[in-house]
């Protein structure tokens, strides 16, 4: 995407600040459309006629491109055509006074002058504008956009284009010692010896989060500026009269072998450079043969942590609707991601490594809160339905979590019986003795309690009656291959008629055809949830999507009335 916008604003500029070569080629169609100018106003009468006006194309452009100089030239050039040799009138062969033509030839000269003048502001503004949107203000190199456009160019007329990525560590403990103000004068420092040590071998750029990019065209190149950035290690810093240790690491990828984008090539380096912190190298390659699964696992991990400080995540809502009435029972909370960096991060990729971790209670905490806002939302606009939301199985290990979202509840004016949460059968399983308790103290507090993936875990039937819960989610691997497969139809109606007899609520997920949804409703399953239903949306799509709902089943309900 950034390399279409960069492809588009290179085209753009081109127009603006045209080359020699496109200088020839305006002035030979200005010089055209002064000929056919003069042509079809001598074709259509003279100069009495408003065919005249045409010549402020050529002279409008003649500005543009050529400055005030450009546009006066041109203008008195028009003047000249349309002045002593050409009649007011071709039928009665009149001609201007000198008086007329010359203001004409004046007037002409004027706009030139006015568009040379807008287009030299214009021009002064679009470079303005390139250097805020390309410049990075702290450092004045290249940013990532100007990275990008730099690398367009090179790659355009080199083979082969090697990019370094150098990040500085330790800045945390760096800002706590000399302050933010500090850390940008330590930035500038380090800017002022990478661009000696770049020098004329590669082009330095600066992407913030302490990253600085190297792009170099030749190979000679990024080794020689290799040998001299291993030196800035044994530099000294000083900011505030405070002595600094400085530790950077290096990543490298290549262009066109490791990938084509500006975007993935840092994105790979920075792959390199986590293995370098792990390995305790200071310079590593991105390689294929790398375990390219446990590097990105990393950096998902580094950018997650960024996403909820900045508030990156989003929630979106999947409906999910009673079988029998097909009325709206209420939405599944689902998380999405989309990363500057990385792209769009699927949940089945982020959510396990972030559950394994210290992240997943401050994770978690975000998901109750947005949540809770966006059903104190709906209340208010009285149409609140249930939401169920996610919980790992080291929430339920969270006593502090516990308290805060029974603090959350007590501030908002639903019944808690709104909120659901959901935990996965898998996780249940492994440790079954452990949250009894806590889904007890979820259940004392007025929640409901959803077994997830059910079918995916084992010994299935021994926690459903050690488990104080309200309900079970049929995985969706089964749902979805209950029309054609017998092992999954029996798995699905075993799961039904278990669930029932010991008096749990069933929702099926997953569903994707009418078909599955009517087996579904036809084996006593409640709830159904899945692409047929609809996609998960927005909560502004969710908002629209429910009061259209819940305004289709009044109506409804209305008709059916005697």
């Amino acid at each position: 995407m950034r390399a279409n916008q960069m492809l588009f604003l290179n085209a753009f500029q081109k127009l603006v600040f045209p080359t020699n070569r496109m200088k020839i080629l305006v002035g030979i169609i200005i010089l055209s459309l002064l000929f056919l100018g003069d042509r079809l106003v001598e074709w259509t009468g003279g100069t009495a006629y408003a065919y005249v006006h045409i010549l402020y194309i050529p002279i409008f452009l003649a500005g543009f491109t050529f400055s005030m100089w450009g546009g006066i030239l041109t203008g008195v050039i028009a003047g000249i055509l349309m002045g002593p040799h050409m009649p007011t009138s071709i039928e009665y062969d009149l001609h201007d006074p000198f008086a007329s033509w010359f203001l004409r030839l004046v007037m002409f000269s004027l706009i030139g002058c006015f568009a040379g003048v807008g287009a030299f502001f214009f021009k002064s503004y679009i470079k303005e504008l390139e250097i805020k949107h390309t410049l990075d203000p702290l450092t004045e190199l290249p940013n990532l956009n100007g990275l990008t456009k730099i690398f367009l160019e090179l790659t355009s007329s080199s083979p082969a284009v090697t990019v370094i990525v150098i990040e500085v560590f330790h800045m945390q403990e760096i800002n706590t010692a000399i302050g933010s103000e500090g850390v940008s004068t330590l930035i500038k420092q380090v800017s002022a010896h990478l661009k000696e040590v770049t020098g004329t071998d590669g082009i330095l750029g600066y992407i913030q989060n302490n990253r600085f990019v190297i792009l170099a065209s030749q190979d000679n190149q990024y080794v020689n500026i290799l040998k001299k950035c291993e030196a800035l290690s044994d530099l000294s810093y000083q900011v505030n009269s405070i002595p600094l240790f400085v530790e950077m690491r290096f990543g490298i990828s290549n262009f066109p072998k490791d990938d084509k984008s500006l975007d993935h090539l840092i994105r790979k380096a920075l792959i390199a450079i986590n293995l370098s912190a792990r390995e305790a190298e200071h310079i590593s390659y991105f390689n294929e043969n790398i375990s390219l699964t446990s590097e990105r696992n990393l950096m998902i991990l580094h950018r997650a942590k960024e996403a909820l400080a900045n508030n990156s995540f989003v929630l979106e809502y999947q409906p999910k609707v009673f079988l029998k009435t097909e009325k709206i029972m209420g939405f599944e909370a689902l998380i999405r991601w989309n990363d500057s960096l990385l792209g769009p991060v699927a949940p089945d990729e982020f959510i396990p490594l972030i559950e394994g971790t210290l992240l997943i209670n401050p994770f978690t905490k975000w998901v109750v809160e947005t949540s809770l806002s966006r059903m104190s939302a709906w209340y208010k606009e009285g149409i609140l339905v249930p939401v169920s939301i996610n919980f790992s199985i080291r929430n339920f290990l969270n006593p502090t979590l516990f308290k805060i979202l029974e603090d959350k509840l007590s501030t908002q004016k639903f019944s808690p019986h709104f909120l659901e949460i959901e935990v996965t059968e898998t996780a249940v399983t492994t440790s079954v003795s452990s949250i009894v308790e806590p889904i007890k103290k979820l259940r004392e507090l007025g929640m409901k309690v959803l077994i997830d993936d059910f079918g995916t875990g084992q010994a299935s039937q021994q926690y459903l009656f050690e488990l104080p819960i309200n309900g079970i989610k049929l995985d969706k691997v089964f749902v979805q291959s209950i029309s054609h497969n017998k092992a999954a139809e029996a798995i699905v109606k075993n799961g039904i008629s278990l669930a029932h007899q010991l008096n749990l609520e069933v929702t099926a997920e997953g569903v994707e055809t009418r078909n599955q949804f009517n087996l579904l409703n036809q084996w006593g399953c409640d709830i159904a949830q899945g692409y047929y239903i609809s996609r998960s949306m927005s909560a502004k799509k969710a908002t629209k999507w429910l009061k259209e709902r819940l305004e289709l089943e009044r109506s409804k309900k209305k008709t059916k009335l005697p």
